[in-house]
């Protein structure tokens, strides 16, 4: 019995037993009674020959012997997940769209996403941005942005844009803070900066350059702008930002900020899916779009410094 392969029923309620950390809630969220779900874990036990699941007066855990195979459910299910959205149905843009970029970029996405509903209003898409990267390899989502190349065999990626960004005030800061808006070195210890909460990327940056003082961390780009727009902080952002929000002053630099160029990426299974090529295709568009704004916003600006 102990090299019978288990069945997909059986890991499926073992990784909700793991999520869930009960058998109870683990068998309401499967429609299976406790004591099915405590008969299909023995089983399941005894047909691998180990302890998987203990029970405690605190909760129920999987233990360590049993995590390969709630890390095996979980593929599973995400390639499940992943078959069933690439079916084809009466269209072949009929379906969902998954879609994770990164902070910054969900008004691009929505814009993407309103230009291929306009067209194909039976594609589905869901929009995601984390400051954890989703797995697309593992095809946790559908398409990407990313600041970066992948070392993925299994992704396609191509080039999107070079994103040129800046430093940003109001002018109730520039006013008590830095009348002069030129940040210089023996200036940066005393500003503050508005930041996000990933520990690297733009804090970096600033550390790098002397600034120490971080009063506020916000972990959206929106609620950073926002922040900035009331005075609370200086706040990196895109370099065309100003235009959207006339209620910041860029500030002038001694080093300027590097520019960044995106890719847009997704697993090389989908490069035929109409749906998602469709969006992919949205994407790219408007993100070049926000580039050749951003571009122009930086040459006014450099043209400005002379």
């Amino acid at each position: 019995m102990a090299d019978e392969l288990p069945a997909w029923d059986d890991l499926r309620i073992l990784l909700e037993v793991h999520r869930r950390g009960s058998l109870l809630a683990a068998g309401a969220h499967v429609g299976l009674s406790t004591a099915t779900v405590a008969r299909r874990m023995a089983a399941l036990e005894r047909a691998l020959g180990r302890k998987l699941v203990h029970r405690t007066s605190q909760g129920t855990h999987v233990e360590k012997d049993g995590l390969g195979l709630v890390a095996l459910a979980e593929e599973l299910e995400r390639s499940l997940a992943a078959y069933r959205r690439d079916g084809t149905g009466p269209s072949p843009y009929a379906g969902v769209v998954r879609v994770s970029v990164p902070d910054g970029f969900m008004g691009i996405a929505i814009a993407a996403v309103e230009r291929v509903r306009r067209e194909h209003p039976e594609t589905f898409v869901e929009l995601s941005s984390e400051s954890r990267f989703v797995d697309l390899a593992a095809r946790e989502a559908d398409i990407g942005i990313r600041a970066g190349r992948s070392a993925s065999a299994v992704l396609i990626e191509r080039a999107v844009g070079t994103v040129h960004a800046g430093l940003f005030a109001s002018a109730a800061y520039l006013k008590c803070r830095l009348p002069s808006r030129v940040l210089t070195p023996e200036v940066w210890a005393t500003q503050d900066f508005i930041t996000g909460d990933a520990p690297h990327g733009p804090t970096e940056w600033l550390t790098a350059r002397g600034a120490v003082r971080f009063p506020i961390k916000v972990s959206t780009y929106d609620g950073r702008i926002e922040a900035a727009e009331r005075g609370i902080g200086i706040v990196m952002a895109s370099a065309s930002v100003g235009t959207s929000h006339p209620r910041l002053a860029r500030i002038r630099l001694d080093t300027p900020l590097p520019p960044l160029t995106f890719y847009l990426v997704m697993h090389q299974d989908l490069r035929n899916v109409a749906r998602v090529r469709a969006v992919a295709e949205a994407l790219g568009e408007v993100v070049a779009e926000e580039v050749a704004a951003q571009t122009k916003a930086e040459r006014r600006f450099q043209r400005r410094q002379r």
